[in-house]
């Protein structure tokens, strides 16, 4: 009977792989022992050199060698990585991350920080339970503001309606599918600033300062960020917060996880209609902007509870949109 029990359990954890073979490594195993709340059952230990003799931690196999991922990971379906690295082991980190991104491995990076450029990771795993519910208070503000800001905004919205429809035909919403909170996909809701059906040619591309797509009235929405208005009723649904990195579209972030580290880090919190990044960095015109943006988004996440960061983000909003700085 308990056997059963243990069974039907396990079947309810997140199936994990610790890659790293070093004292880091095992406290955090013992770790998530103590806290089962947390939800990860780990089921192999991946070493990144080849030369490891041990066999086994606490019933738990240790493998030698990065070549032993892509089959353990399938054999165990395998659902987290987390890479727990001694300074030794850091130079097999890239080799990791590319692994990781080639099988669409959702991935924790712990420990100490690996270099300039990934400074701002979250450093430990059991920060995850430190958010007790998505019925927080961050969540009661969300609803009682979106709320309040759809009633109070509602005379704009007729207004943008009317200008919308008297400069160009096609509907006056747009939606467009983003990635939310643990790459969950939801519909985005904007006002429409371009010409109806603007990537029915090109596909998917990105918009740019000077775009021909852009309408009169939606150049004006953009930098005041009037177009953004709709996502309340994101906010509303629960698809997306106030604050938080900028949803983005799969198709581009599909392409970015394989360039950038920690890109698909940004899906660990819900998406917000500002951010850190929103406010801080200019518009995505290359590769270099969009990491710029990244290292942003996880400066905010390891600081979100931070009153002073997030009221820093509200006023740069609010002086954006009174400025027209948006683009």
């Amino acid at each position: 009977m308990l056997a059963e029990i243990k069974s039907l359990t396990d079947k309810n954890l997140i199936s994990t792989i610790i890659i790293g073979w070093n004292v880091e490594a095992v406290n955090l195993f013992d770790r998530l022992l103590d806290y089962s709340v947390l939800g990860y059952n780990v089921r192999a230990f991946i070493t990144p050199g080849q030369d490891e003799k041990v066999s086994n931690y606490k019933n738990v196999p240790v493998y030698p060698g990065l070549t032993n991922l892509s089959t353990e990971v399938e054999r165990l379906e395998i659902k987290q990585v987390l890479i727990v690295l001694s300074p030794e082991e850091r130079s097999s980190l890239s080799e990791i991350l590319k692994i990781c991104n080639r099988l669409g491995l959702d991935y924790r990076i712990i420990s100490d920080a690996y270099g300039p450029d990934y400074s701002h990771v979250i450093r430990d795993i059991i920060k995850e339970v430190m958010t007790p519910s998505e019925f927080g208070l961050r969540r009661v503000v969300d609803i009682l503001g979106s709320l309040i800001l759809l009633i109070l905004l509602f005379p704009l919205f007729l207004i943008v309606v009317i200008g919308i429809k008297l400069e160009s035909s096609g509907p006056i919403f747009y939606s467009q599918q983003r990635y939310g909170k643990n790459s969950k996909v939801f519909a985005v809701h904007k006002f429409r600033s371009m010409v109806q059906d603007a990537e029915k040619r090109s596909g998917p591309v990105w918009a740019s300062k000077k775009d021909p797509r852009i309408t009169r009235v939606g150049a004006f929405m953009r930098k005041t960020r009037i177009d953004e208005l709709p996502q309340f009723m994101n906010v509303l649904k629960g698809d997306m917060s106030f604050i938080g990195p900028r949803p983005e579209r799969p198709f581009f972030a599909d392409t970015f996880k394989t360039k950038i580290p920690f890109y698909m880090n940004r899906l660990n919190v819900k998406p917000g209609i500002t951010g850190l990044a929103q406010v801080t960095v200019g518009y995505d015109e290359t590769l270099e902007d969009v990491k710029d943006k990244v290292r942003r988004d996880l400066e905010y996440i390891e600081h979100e509870d931070s009153l002073k960061m997030n009221l820093y983000i509200i006023w740069k909003t609010i002086l954006v949109v009174l400025l027209g700085e948006g683009q």
